[in-house]
C-alpha cells in the first residue's frame, strides 16, 4: 500500500522549536511580517494564548516534519464554550493539498467531544484564498474588525478638575458594564484577560469616587485590550487622558488597538481623531458545532 504523504495529529509541547520554525516559514510571505524570537513565540502562543496542544493540529510530511498547523485555545466567548483559532499556517512549498481542511476534519470531532459549541477565528479581509478555505469548512463571516496603530508622538494630556486616574489590580467587570463597554473580540474578552492579568495593566478614570472610564492594556508591546468611557463623561478629555497614560507608561510607543468592531463608529472616530491610523481590517468568522 502506498504511504500517505501527510499525517494529521495533535501537537505536543516537545515540538515547540518545530512549531516556531514552521510558523516563521508559513508567514514569510504574509502581508504583515512576523519577527519573533523562539522565546517570544512561546510567550505569545503557548503562554498568553494558552495553547491547548490536544485540541491543536499539525500536518506532518514524511521526510519534512511539521509543515502546517492550527493553534487552538478554548474559553468562554459570548456565553458559549469556544475553540479559538489563534494561528493557522502552511509552509509555502506544501500548499495546495487542502491541509487546513484536513486539519479541521481531524479537529472538529475532538471539539465536539470536548463540549465546544462554536469555533471562531479572524482573517485579513484581503486574504481571499483563506476566506474561501474557511467558508468551505463551514465558517461564516460574523463581524468586521478594524485595527489601529498610533506611530506619532502623543501630546501630554491632563484631566479636568475633579477627575483622576487610578491603577487597579484587576478589572471590575460589573462596574464596567455601565460604561458603554464595546463588544470585544475573543482575545480581548473578559475571560481571556482574566487568564493573562500578569501581562495586563488596568487603569480607571474616576470622577470623585465614581468610575467613569477605564483602559486595559499590555505595557510591553503597547497594545490596548479594552477602553471605554461613560457616555455622560465623554468629550471632556477622559479617553484622551487614558491614551496618554498608556503611551507614557508603555515600553513600545507605537500603540495598537486590534479588532474594533466596525459598528462602533464613535470609537473609530475617537481613535482617528487623536492620531491612530487604520492599519488593517479583519473578518471574524464563526462555525457552529
Amino acid at each position: 500500500m502506498e504511504e500517505r504523504p501527510f499525517t494529521i495529529k495533535e501537537l505536543e509541547p516537545e515540538l515547540i522549536t518545530d512549531m516556531y520554525l514552521t510558523f516563521l516559514d508559513s508567514f514569510s510571505d504574509y502581508e504583515i511580517p512576523f519577527r519573533l524570537t523562539r522565546d517570544e513565540f512561546a510567550k505569545k502562543f503557548v503562554h498568553k494564548l494558552r495553547l491547548d496542544f490536544k485540541l491543536s493540529a499539525g500536518a506532518f510530511n514524511h521526510g519534512n516534519g511539521l509543515v502546517g498547523f492550527v493553534y487552538t485555545t478554548v474559553n468562554n466567548y459570548n456565553g458559549l464554550k469556544t475553540a479559538y483559532n489563534g494561528g493557522t499556517g502552511v509552509r509555502p512549498g506544501f500548499r495546495g493539498h487542502r491541509l487546513v481542511t484536513n486539519m479541521y476534519d481531524y479537529l472538529l470531532p475532538k471539539f465536539e467531544h470536548s463540549g465546544v459549541q462554536q469555533c471562531v477565528l479572524e482573517v485579513l479581509v484581503g486574504n481571499v484564498k483563506a476566506i474561501k478555505a474557511y467558508e468551505n469548512i463551514g465558517f461564516k463571516k460574523s463581524d468586521y474588525y478594524r485595527c489601529y496603530k498610533l506611530e506619532a508622538h502623543f501630546k501630554p494630556t491632563s484631566l479636568p478638575d475633579g477627575y483622576h486616574l487610578l491603577e487597579v489590580s484587576a478589572p471590575h467587570w460589573e462596574r464596567y458594564k455601565n460604561l458603554g463597554q464595546a463588544k470585544t473580540s475573543f482575545l480581548d474578552s473578559a475571560p481571556m484577560i482574566d487568564l493573562n492579568l500578569d501581562n495586563e495593566t488596568v487603569i480607571e478614570a474616576r470622577f470623585g469616587l465614581e468610575c467613569v472610564g477605564y483602559a486595559i492594556y499590555q505595557p510591553i508591546p503597547g497594545r490596548i485590550s479594552q477602553l471605554a468611557v461613560d457616555p455622560a463623561h465623554r468629550r471632556r478629555g477622559v479617553g484622551k487622558a487614558l491614551i496618554y497614560h498608556i503611551f507614557r507608561s508603555s515600553r513600545n510607543k507605537a500603540l495598537t488597538i486590534m479588532n474594533v468592531a466596525n459598528e462602533y463608529q464613535d470609537m473609530i472616530r475617537f481613535f482617528e481623531r487623536i492620531g491612530f491610523r487604520n492599519q488593517l481590517d479583519q473578518y471574524e468568522m464563526m462555525l457552529e458545532i
